[in-house]
Formats: C-alpha cells, structure tokens, sequence
C-alpha cells in the first residue's frame, strides 16, 4: 500500500492527473471550492528533475501532469474524478487531441488504496455508461514521483491567456469538451460596468466551459427590476441559474446549482 499523501495543515490531500497538455490542466481544478492548490509538472518516469524538452522527446517515460492539493473535508477525491474525465479525451490511447506521443496520455496516479478503488469503480462507471462509443484507455498507476515543470509552464492560462484560449481552441480540446459534456443550461449574469465581482463570475463559468448570456443592468432598467424584485438585492452581479438567483460570486452556491 502506497500511503496518502498529506501535507501540514487541515485534511489536505494530493492527487495527480495526467491528461495531455497540463496548460489546459490547472484552470479546471484551481476554480473548486477545497482545491488549494495545482502545480503543472512531469510524472511516472524515471528520470529525475526533467526538462521540458526532455519530456517532449518523449524519452523520459514522464507525462505530463497536474498536482492537485486539495482539503478533503471541502471536496472529494470523487469530484475531483468528475472533473477530470470532463477535460480529456479518455478514449485515446496516443495523446490527446492535437498531441500525440506517451508524454500526452492520460493517467491517473493514485496515492493511496482508497484513491485506487475510487479510480478504478470511476473508470468503469464511465466504460459502461455507452457515453463514449469507444473503450476508456486511461491508465490508472500508482504514484511514483512529481517533478515541478518551468516556472513559465505554470498558470500558463493567466500569465498568456490569448495564446492559452488560441491552443485549447485550435487543439480540439474546447470544442470536444463542448460537444461531449456540455448539457444546455439557463445561466445569466447580470452585471453593470466595471463590476470586478461580475468578471470573476464570468471567467469562473467560462472556465467549466458554460455558455451564459450577460445583461448590462445599467443600461437595462427592465432587468434590473426583475433582478431585485426575484432575488431581493440591488447591486452586482447576479447569477440566474435556472429559477434560481445568486447575488455575488458565490462559487459554493453556483457549484451546488450546476453539479
């Protein structure tokens, strides 16, 4: 048995995902209430601190990966499964999506027995749920090792956000996961200009790849009074989500409502 791997503080866990380019990677799990946090890296090979290029040879027997810290009493290992099979192509045993060779495939590392046995019913939960047409090729491995990537490989969506949207786009990833996941949703978010919270939202929902409408209550009295007489509150932003109203950018509440 591999022991889990805690780390000081609350009931911080580790958990370790390799699905393709880790760029497209982090954003996913760095938005979750719990998550604390997610580190781009290299996993499952055999040499020690890689370079980039080293990996990209495809010689290391590394992956590209994610390391996810998260509170375990704030979110499950569970979620964190859903969220990944969400991001990736799981039927592709080459790579995935406009990358191919081993350093692209996808791997779950487990850390410990009970991350094997969630990864394993989670895997054939989704072989027999006739979502995908072809068999689910992700590995499941025990951990072995993480090696941190470049400092400039980390958070790559904020720090190049154009580049960031120009590849998860031209790659095929954006409009798999579009087709594959996304279920048609009610989602508004009413915003005025300059709204700091209402940018947040935005980018929140944009990165669970949902598509919403957005209504300037500045310019659009008549919403603006829905808005108050359905949710009670004056101010920005409020999210619709369904019948339900959200005041502010809160990720728990529009989490629960999402699924």
């Amino acid at each position: 048995m591999i022991e889990g791997e805690k780390v000081p503080g609350k009931k911080l866990m580790k958990a370790t995902f390799a699905g393709g380019c880790f760029w497209c990677m982090q954003p996913p799990f760095r938005t979750l209430d719990g998550v604390i946090d997610v580190v781009s890296g290299y996993s499952g090979g055999v040499k020690e601190n890689p370079t980039y290029s080293e990996v990209s040879s495809g010689t290391t027997g590394h992956v590209e990966a994610v390391q996810v810290t998260y509170d375990s009493e704030k979110i499950s290992y569970e979620t964190l499964l859903t969220v990944f099979w969400k991001q990736i192509d799981p039927t592709d045993p080459l790579g995935q999506f406009a990358d191919k060779g081993s350093q692209y495939k996808t791997v779950i590392f487990y850390h410990d027995d009970e991350q094997k046995r969630l990864a394993e019913m989670s895997k054939k939960n989704l072989d027999t749920s006739g979502h995908f047409a072809q068999p689910v090729a992700t590995q499941i491995r025990a951990y072995t090792n993480f090696y941190p990537a470049e400092e400039y490989h980390q958070d790559y969506d904020e720090k190049n956000p154009g580049r960031y949207q120009q590849y998860k786009a031209l790659s095929g990833r954006e409009s798999f996961i579009k087709k594959m996941w996304r279920k048609p949703r009610n989602i508004v978010v009413y915003s005025v200009p300059g709204c700091t919270g209402c940018r947040a939202v935005k980018a929140y929902l944009s990165s669970r790849n949902l598509e919403f409408k957005e209504i300037d209550m500045a310019s659009d009295s008549k919403a603006r009074d829905m808005v108050i007489e359905k949710s009670g509150y004056i101010g920005s932003p409020v999210v619709q989500i369904g019948d339900d109203f959200i005041f502010g950018f809160d990720k728990k509440k529009m989490e629960q409502l999402l699924g």
